[in-house]
């Protein structure tokens, strides 16, 4: 029986629109009685004006003077910036055989909503993945379309260690200080994994550590970056991206930074599992040491430790990091260069707080 039904006055995904929803959690009620799933995606038009595609690829050819290869790649990656989000579309789902209404999508076509379920509607719902945590669940559409659109959730335990990680050249080279080179990375060239990092995040799945992957990418790139890790053996994780549109000023770009939108990310997750351990992974790239600093002070309980990998060949002592860690003990955050100094002591630190 359908708990939830979309009022007749909301529009409903056509069979020309794209949804897509991305990786996400569910945590248990505070009574564990039940679970409160989270889910997330977004409703966009793949349709790709000629007036909108013809002159950009023109001009940044010839600027980038891309060759055959280059130019595919930019072709696939900056395709979804070039379509249009669609607004006030309704979303509902499909979950341990009934029906939710998610809510309706944004103004960027994104959508996010919570279903409560008791540990009895979920009893009987296939468990998947290595951990065996993940449920899966589908879109339900118009009766005139029959596509299957699935989106998939891990059921996180209330104690446990989470790793919370970066993703910009902390598991992929970007070189984010370098914008042209970033440019670069991120549209015209083959996605490389920083070496060791597959391994160093496959040893934690392992010894049991759920992932959230908190970056300041747009969520135009989720379906690349989704596949890069899927290729390379990244364990799989909920995803949490950066809202962005080409068509918006390059004010409002600058007055959205990484710092506000990371904390934004990172707190309704920590929020909804007071009783695990966290486990902060990024790089000196960008704001990561001054934000999982404040997480550190702020929640000292919660946040078994803190690793940053250097970018721009920082020391412990560097200014900014003196500054970004003041008055944390020095011994709740590492600085690292390369993935093989930290790799034992984080599997170590992940099994220690599992137990």
């Amino acid at each position: 029986m359908s708990l939830f039904r979309p009022s007749r006055t909301k529009k409903a995904v056509a069979r020309h629109e794209h949804l897509v929803f991305y990786p996400s959690y569910g945590s248990r009620t505070p009574d564990g009685t039940g679970w409160t799933l989270m889910m997330q995606g977004s409703v966009f038009d793949p349709r790709i004006s000629w007036l909108r595609r013809k002159p950009m690829f023109a001009v940044l050819r010839r600027v980038l003077r891309m060759d055959r290869t280059a130019e595919e790649y930019f072709r696939v990656r900056m395709r979804q910036f070039l379509m249009f989000g669609l607004r006030g579309r309704s979303v509902t789902v499909r979950v341990a055989g009934q029906e939710f209404m998610l809510g309706e999508s944004d103004y960027m076509g994104l959508f996010r909503g919570e279903i409560p379920l008791t540990n009895a509607q979920l009893a009987d719902v296939p468990r998947t993945g290595e951990s065996g945590q993940w449920i899966d669940y589908q879109a339900i559409l118009t009766s005139a379309d029959d596509r299957e659109i699935p989106g998939t959730l891990q059921l996180i335990e209330p104690r446990g260690v989470s790793i919370i990680s970066d993703v910009d050249d902390t598991i992929k080279h970007s070189n984010v200080p370098n914008r042209g080179d970033l440019f670069r990375n991120t549209f015209t060239r083959t996605f490389v994994p920083i070496t060791g990092m597959p391994e160093l995040y496959r040893d934690c799945a392992q010894a049991g550590a759920a992932f959230h992957f908190v970056s300041g990418s747009p969520w135009q790139l989720y379906e690349p970056l989704s596949e890069f890790m899927r290729n390379e053996g990244y364990p799989i994780g909920s995803f949490h991206l950066k809202r962005f549109r080409i068509r918006d000023s390059a004010r409002k770009i600058r007055m959205s930074p990484q710092k506000a939108h990371k904390r934004a990310a990172i707190e309704p997750i920590v929020a909804a599992f007071p009783e695990r351990q966290f486990v902060l992974i990024g790089d000196s790239g960008e704001q990561d040491p001054e934000i999982y600093a404040s997480f550190l002070r702020e929640r000292p309980q919660q946040i078994a430790g803190v690793f940053i990998r250097t970018v721009r060949d920082e020391t412990r002592d560097t200014e900014r990091l003196q500054t970004a860690f003041a008055g944390v003990d020095p011994n709740r955050w590492t600085l690292y260069r390369e993935p093989a100094e930290i790799r034992e002591k984080v599997a170590a630190l992940v099994r220690q707080k599992s137990g």
